[in-house]
Order: structure tokens, then sequence, then C-alpha cells
């Protein structure tokens, strides 16, 4: 990777981390209000969800990129950051090609049904809140998804 091609790798590493953590913050704030029905946040949760999870998984991909071509504490940084947003990835792709497991088709992983557990039958589809927070997947928090990708996003602007 020359010096370009790296910069604007982490120009878009920078910009995707952003609008993530724009979008987790967002929902957050909306999903913790009341019910309205004069509030459609309710009929767009579902893509909500997955507009924060795509921006998730786009900042992961260009971490990907980077890591074998920065020094040593970025690197670290950005593995870290890679391993803690692996569920939100998971759930994504998941999500993304539910067009083709829902009609027996596509490459479904084994673990569609990971989330589930102490009685709970949550796919990657489906959402909850609990004591952990807003669970995408049952899987993984909201909460964990905006803090990992602020964490990242903070490190990188303050070592620019």
């Amino acid at each position: 990777m020359d010096a370009e091609q790296k910069d604007t790798t982490q120009f878009f590493l920078d910009s995707w981390l952003a609008e993530a953590v724009h979008r987790c913050s967002s929902f957050l704030h909306s999903a913790n209000k009341p019910f309205s029905f004069d509030d459609d946040f309710h009929r767009r949760r579902m893509f909500e969800e997955h507009y924060a999870l795509t921006a998730t998984v786009m900042g992961v991909r260009f971490a990907k990129q980077l890591v074998h071509h920065t020094p040593k504490e970025l690197k670290e940084s950005l593995e870290s950051f890679i391993i803690a947003t692996q569920d939100a990835v998971d759930v994504r792709d998941m999500r993304e090609h539910s067009d083709e497991y829902f009609l027996g088709r596509g490459r479904k992983k084994e673990e569609f049904f990971k989330g589930s557990g102490q009685g709970v039958q949550c796919d990657m589809s489906s959402s909850i809140q609990n004591e952990n927070g807003y669970m995408l997947g049952n899987l993984i928090a909201m909460e964990t998804v905006r803090d990992e990708c602020q964490a990242l996003l903070q490190y990188i602007r303050d070592n620019a």
C-alpha cells in the first residue's frame, strides 16, 4: 500500500466510523423515547439498524485494509476493533443476505440463531432490548458497536 492509498483508506475509515457513531447514537436516542404513532422511527427501526450495521462493516473493511500498513499502536487498535465488532459483521451479513436464506438459498451460516439462549429464540434478523443494551440479533449491543467505533475514531484523530 503506497502513501496515497494509505491516506485514502484512512479517510474512508474515519468517514465510516464517524457515520457508524452518528447512526448508532441517533438510533439509541430514538429507541429510548416513548412510543408515538406520530414518530415513524418504530416503522423504520429495521432500516435504521441496517444502516448502522452497514456503516460499521464498512469501517471494519477499511480497518482490515489498513491494519498491516500502520505503526504498532494503531495496528493494535485496529485489530482490537476488528475483533470487538465481529458479531456486528455477522449480524449484518445475515441480514444482508436474508432474502436468499428465507428461500433456502445462499450460504446461510449455521449460527443464524447464534444469539439465542436462556429460553429466547432470536435469529439474526431480530433485536431485543435487555440489561446488556439494544441487542442486534441478541448478539451484540448497539451501544458496544457505537463505543468501539468511537474509541477507534478518537484514537485515529488523536494520533493523526
